[in-house]
């Protein structure tokens, strides 16, 4: 199923790698913002969309390989996140 979104060109935003509008698939209709929404000021974007998709994929590998014990959701959704930004994606842990 298409669906219409908003898309980030990204450029020197911080957030870009850790940010839907930037890394999504298209997979319906879109449209560009005019100019990068992310305010160098207060260091935030009105417009992030976290990618969570991705970071609850490797949020789940960690968890696979740490045992699968539960209570460390939390600290398995960081280090997933650390891991975003480092530029990993579920795919490189599925092969280590």
């Amino acid at each position: 199923m298409s669906y219409d979104i908003t898309m980030c060109g990204g450029k020197d935003c911080p957030l870009k790698n850790d940010c839907y509008r930037f890394t999504a698939e298209i997979l319906g209709r879109q449209d560009f913002f005019g100019s990068i929404p992310y305010n160098s000021i207060t260091q935030s974007c009105e417009h992030f969309y976290e990618n969570s998709r991705q970071i609850a994929q490797i949020a789940y590998i960690i968890w696979e390989k740490e045992g699968k014990i539960n209570g460390n959701d939390k600290i398995h959704w960081q280090k997933a996140k650390e891991m975003m930004l480092e530029g990993k994606t579920p795919f490189d842990f599925r092969n280590e």
